[in-house]
């Protein structure tokens, strides 16, 4: 992952075209003491948003605006920077997992969104900034 400072929050971009999902979602990160470095909505706004501040982990929806794929902006995410997502979708079908496999995601998480499921996923994504050990 990015640059590792255990001492500072995990910085989590949010890439997600449902402005009520990516507040929401903006404020779940907060509550569990994370910090949002921005929100995207499309491939561009993410790669623009993470070039200004790199983030340790995205999550990423599926389908995104403009009818861009999150597989496009993760894939580019991890090729780039080496930043992994968490996927965020109502449809994570083995198909769709499969596909997502090689991008080595922290985590799949289901819409609608369950606040113990995103923790978890955050709570690995930071355990994994640190490395094992």
């Amino acid at each position: 992952m990015s640059d590792v400072r255990p001492d500072t929050p995990l910085r989590v971009l949010i890439v997600e075209d449902e402005a009520l999902i990516a507040f929401d979602l903006e404020a779940q990160i907060e509550d569990c003491g994370y910090e949002v470095t921005d929100i995207a909505q499309d491939v561009a706004s993410c790669q623009a948003a993470a070039r200004r501040v790199r983030p340790d982990v995205a999550l990423m929806d599926y389908r995104l605006k403009n009818g861009d794929s999150g597989r496009v902006a993760a894939t580019w995410l991890r090729e780039e920077l080496d930043v992994p997502c968490i996927f965020l979708s109502g449809n994570l079908d083995e198909a769709t997992r499969a596909l997502l496999g090689p991008l080595h995601p922290v985590a799949f998480v289901g819409k609608p969104l369950l606040p113990p499921a995103l923790r978890a996923a955050l709570e690995k994504a930071d355990a994994l900034r640190a490395g094992p050990g």
